[in-house]
């Protein structure tokens, strides 16, 4: 009797990169973990870069079909647009850095059960000069929203507002 062995599988490329855990099994990446990545390779770049090069630039170790998959989810996140050169769509981001932090920590704070308290914790936790800074930000940005509000030249510190019926000033 002839028995014939089929070849064992290739590894997957993108095992290759994969985490493992003491006993070598390939571990998941934690959420957003490639998206960061790829992100980052994304705002490095000073040109649109192709599917490819964030390929060789995470290493190679995955599938080009996982980085397209990873670029078409942070397209229809709005994080990256991609353009057409010659005949290779090409990638590059919609917003800086700094810009998207800021809207990952605007989401977290919506998800936040208590989002007053989550703040609180948050503001505890600054450095003393961040949250100086911030502070200053904050007083700056007040005084830009009650100045295109307060036409009078007296913006209204007391907390009041000018509501009919609630005996708020202006009220009789």
């Amino acid at each position: 009797m002839l028995t014939t062995l089929s070849p064992e599988p290739a590894p997957r490329d993108d095992d290759a990169q994969q985490p493992t855990d003491v006993s070598g099994t390939a571990m998941r990446r934690q959420p957003g973990q490639l998206e960061a990545a790829v992100l980052t390779v994304v705002w490095a770049a000073r040109a649109p870069v192709s599917t490819g090069d964030i390929q060789q630039e995470l290493g190679g170790g995955l599938a080009h079909s996982t980085i397209a998959t990873t670029l078409a989810r942070l397209i229809g996140k709005g994080h990256v647009e991609r353009v057409r050169i010659r005949r290779v769509w090409m990638y590059h981001p919609t917003r800086r850095r700094e810009e998207y932090a800021a809207a990952q920590m605007l989401a977290s704070l919506e998800q936040a059960g208590d989002p007053e308290a989550a703040l609180g914790h948050f503001a505890a936790a600054l450095p003393l000069r961040q949250a100086r800074l911030l502070s200053m930000m904050l007083e700056a940005a007040a005084t830009d929203t009650s100045g295109t509000a307060d036409t009078s030249g007296t913006a209204d510190t007391s907390g009041a507002t000018d509501t009919p019926g609630t005996g708020g000033p202006g009220e009789e």
